[in-house]
Order: C-alpha cells, then sequence, then structure tokens
C-alpha cells in the first residue's frame, strides 16, 4: 500500500497556478472586466517636493481618483472623464477645470483622458506621437518612461509612470501598489457627489 501510494504521488504533476500575464490592450481589458480599483504613491521632485497616497476607482472610459498627504488626510479629488478633468481642492476649497489642470500638469498634453484611464487598467497607451508632437511644440526636452514588475494576482503588470522635464528639473513617478480588475460596476453617481461642496 505504501509503495502504491509512493507510485501515484511521483506519477500526478502539481498544479501550478499562474498569476495571468499582462500585456492585454486596453480594449482586450474592457471585453473581461467591468470596473477596476487600486492605489498607489506618486513621488515629486524638483521644485514642488513630496509625495501624494492616491487610490482610484475606474469603470469602462470614466476614473475617479482620491489623493492624500501622509498623514491620511484627503487632499483633492480628481475625476478624469471620456472628455474633460475635473479637479476639486479640498485643502483650499475650490474646484479646477480642465485647463487649469493642464496647464498644472504639462503632462496632461501628452497623455489625453483615455490615456490616463488607460494606465490606471494596466495598460501602456500610445503616446509617442503626442510625446514627439509636445517637445517640438515647447522646445522642450521630457521623458516619459513605463515600468512592469509582478504583482500577487498579475505578472509583468505594468507597475509605474516616470516623468522627467530636463528643462526644468521637474520630475515624478506614480508608484502602482496594487491593481484590482473586477467584474462588479461601481456606483459612479455616488464617486460624482463626492466632488460637489
Amino acid at each position: 500500500l505504501i509503495f502504491f501510494l509512493f507510485f501515484i504521488s511521483c506519477a500526478l504533476k502539481p498544479v501550478i497556478n499562474f498569476p495571468p500575464l499582462s500585456k492585454q490592450s486596453y480594449s482586450e481589458l474592457l471585453m473581461n472586466y467591468n470596473s477596476c480599483t487600486g492605489k498607489g504613491i506618486i513621488d515629486l521632485k524638483g521644485e514642488i517636493k513630496g509625495k501624494l497616497y492616491f487610490s482610484f476607482k475606474s469603470q469602462r472610459d470614466s476614473t475617479f481618483i482620491e489623493f492624500s498627504d501622509m498623514l491620511g488626510r484627503k487632499t483633492l479629488l480628481m475625476w478624469v472623464s471620456p472628455e474633460i478633468i475635473t479637479v476639486r481642492d479640498l485643502i483650499n476649497n475650490k474646484y479646477y477645470n480642465n485647463n487649469q489642470v493642464v496647464r498644472i500638469f504639462p503632462l496632461l498634453k501628452v497623455l489625453d483622458t483615455q490615456n490616463l484611464t488607460e494606465v490606471v487598467w494596466g495598460a501602456e497607451p500610445d503616446y509617442k506621437k503626442s510625446l514627439k508632437k509636445y517637445k517640438k511644440e515647447m522646445n522642450s526636452s521630457i521623458e516619459l518612461k513605463f515600468s512592469r514588475k509582478h504583482f500577487i494576482n498579475e505578472k509583468y503588470a505594468l507597475s509605474a509612470l516616470s516623468y522627467k522635464d530636463q528643462n526644468s528639473g521637474d520630475a515624478f513617478k506614480v508608484d502602482f501598489k496594487k491593481r484590482q480588475r473586477n467584474d462588479d460596476y461601481i456606483n459612479i453617481k455616488k464617486l460624482w457627489k463626492m466632488l460637489e461642496f
């Protein structure tokens, strides 16, 4: 009996579950999931220094991002829709419209609203033409890089976005710590109400 059990255990192949490979396009992800949630850290360097923690909830083509400081206090709410970006500053009790947000974050002249949602979903956007055009128009030398690593639930996942302006010395890194794609739908109306005063 002992010999028989030993023989069976040697004959059976172990079942190993690998995390899914993540080089899926944004459109492929939308075919398989309804929403995406996660969190991360933005590390700012240059004229503005510091760290911002963020969490996000995204459904299809809309993304809601909540920023907080090192003490966990909410500082900014950002709504990324297919057309525009709206930001509510919780500290100064004011709104920033799309044009103001783009002026503050020149990166948004390279990555549009859909590109941002693609990034939070873990898909690398097609940005190289926009980057080339921006560098030519602004006579600016900027670098934009994407990094990948293994997450617990995802192999070779898009994990970071790095931006650096060689002229001004401004730079930041968006480091994703967690991303979870889901079959569930998000209550978008509830999130939108958070932007209201």
